[in-house]
């Protein structure tokens, strides 16, 4: 049997800023598991627009990993510390790491993370286009009908779908 300390857990880990996508190769040549979400960006200069890939949420990353090796997690260069509370790493569940993954690789629109907690609102299940089957909350942001994921105890993933795609749960 799996005793606690062995099993995985996806975690969230504070990185150096601007450091994510050094962390996440450093992770790899490591061989510790991890998700780093990127998203293509428009961004835009004094003399020209360009197409730049980004974490979705910055200053982290997400490792999974049993607790034994929380050591070898913050003993890579410019991975700082777990995010804690009550001073333990805090685990995530699987099903809110696999949202977020499906929410970054399947939405038209860019995704925004965000630390604030909204307000539990709606739930819903999306009916069609390329997030079709997930659930989530739904939000209205500056009148935009908006799908929230919910991370526990860490943020919010946030992407735009037409109202017409969504029906209550």
């Amino acid at each position: 049997m799996i005793g606690q300390s062995d099993k995985f857990r996806w975690y969230a880990v504070y990185t150096a800023p601007r450091a994510e996508k050094k962390v996440s190769e450093r992770f790899s040549d490591a061989g510790i598991e991890h998700y780093l979400a990127l998203q293509k960006v428009k961004r835009r200069w004094s003399d020209r627009v360009k197409e730049v890939i980004v974490p979705v949420v910055n200053g982290y990353i997400f490792v999974r990993i049993a607790q034994m090796d929380f050591d070898k997690v913050t003993k890579v260069y410019g991975a700082i510390a777990f995010v804690r509370e009550g001073g333990q790493p805090v685990p995530i569940p699987d099903k809110q790491i696999e949202s977020l993954q499906q929410m970054v690789e399947c939405s038209d629109e860019p995704v925004e993370f965000c630390i604030i907690n909204f307000e539990r609102g709606e739930s819903i299940t999306i009916t069609k286009g390329p997030l079709e089957g997930m659930m989530g909350e739904l939000i209205e942001v500056k009148g935009n009908h908006k799908v929230l994921i919910r991370l526990e105890r860490f943020g919010c993933a946030v992407t735009t779908v037409p109202i017409s795609f969504i029906e209550r749960i």
